[in-house]
């Protein structure tokens, strides 16, 4: 027995070398539906109109212009909505090769094996939909305020800076599994249940380059007498992190985004505007405004990583779910292995794969 499990042990070693080549094929990315202005930017800033079936690779950028969308379509199956106003990344997108990789991508029902998604929002929204990842495989989104973590869902990433240079990011987990985490805060990775929201404002990385200005060039003076109340709260205040259940206006605008431009099963879109009717509304939760205190039924705050919130009651849909902090010791694990990997191949690449077209 000894001797066939060393056997084995040697056979697996051996194999390592072509298992890490495979593991880092690079994906592709089709495009599904474009209406309105949209624009893909390439590794070298060439910048051309985004078109219906067009493919491509990591390292292109793609915006949407006013009253604008695009849909991309993954092949691993997943898929992203870019609302209007959106700026987005393709990072990192690499793939174990497999024969259940198969064109067109959105017939795909689920990741076909181990792959590594990073996108990055600089601005604007996406509702995506990751489809049953395998174990072995990571799908994150990054923001200039947080990192989110996707396990096989439908969801929503924003962030948009308002004039008073405070950035907003939001959160949907219209169902599956999400954990975000706010760089800013002392909450740690913060899991969103199914039909719930998370948002948190932040200061922006130019509202905190001018403030760290003016106090260099006047030591010791108070905050601009320009800021709003709102502002110096954010910028004086332990950043907060606030849950409660995804608004019934924000269900319904994600059910209609999808239907009108997306190429998903129909289903997806009916059923998230059913859940809409069954959500409390903006006025509801925040009587007060946005600006102004919220109702406890619904919202509770996180501000320190102990803190676990369970869905208040009476929820949406009757049931009890609990938001805590915490992250997978393994998947971090396997990121940090897969990290070191792409950039030992990274740097042996001489003639990378060119951006398909």
């Amino acid at each position: 027995m000894k001797s066939f499990i060393k056997f084995l042990g040697i056979v697996v070693l051996a194999l390592l070398p072509s298992i890490s080549t495979a593991a880092l094929q690079t994906g592709k990315v089709q495009v599904g539906k474009v209406s309105g202005t949209v624009t893909i930017i390439d590794g070298k800033s060439q910048r051309k109109p985004l078109a219906n079936g067009t493919t491509f690779q990591e390292g292109s950028l793609v915006e949407t212009g006013v009253n604008s969308t695009a849909e991309l379509v993954f092949s691993n199956g997943a898929s992203v909505v870019l609302t209007p106003n959106t700026l987005i990344e393709l990072r990192t997108f690499r793939q174990v090769p497999s024969a259940d990789i198969t064109d067109p991508y959105r017939q795909i029902e689920k990741d076909p094996s181990p792959s590594v998604t990073e996108l990055e929002v600089p601005r604007g929204k996406i509702i995506g939909e990751v489809r049953k990842l395998n174990a072995l495989s990571t799908f994150t989104v990054k923001t200039p305020a947080g990192l989110v973590r996707i396990r096989g869902t439908v969801f929503t990433v924003e962030y948009r800076v308002g004039p008073d240079g405070i950035g907003r990011i939001v959160v949907d987990c219209v169902r599956g599994s999400v954990e975000t985490t706010v760089f800013s805060s002392n909450a740690g990775p913060v899991t969103v249940e199914p039909g719930m929201q998370a948002s948190s404002a932040v200061a922006s990385a130019a509202l905190i380059d001018i403030l760290t200005k003016a106090s260099a060039a006047n030591p010791g003076a108070p905050q601009p007498a320009a800021l709003s109340a709102a502002t110096l709260a954010v910028l004086s205040n332990p950043i907060q992190i606030m849950v409660y259940p995804i608004p019934a206006e924000d269900m319904a605008a994600i059910a209609a985004l999808l239907s009108e431009n997306s190429t998903m099963n129909a289903e997806v879109a009916t059923t998230i505007n059913a859940m809409s009717h069954t959500m409390p509304s903006l006025t509801q939760m925040f009587p007060n405004g946005a600006g102004g205190a919220p109702n406890k039924t619904y919202v509770k705050v996180i501000i320190e990583q102990a803190l676990v919130v369970k869905k208040p009651e009476p929820g949406p849909n009757g049931q009890t779910s609990t938001t805590t902090g915490g992250s997978s010791t393994l998947d971090e694990t396997l990121k940090k292995i897969t990290d070191n990997v792409d950039r030992t191949v990274e740097q042996k690449q001489i003639n990378p794969t060119p951006t398909g077209s």
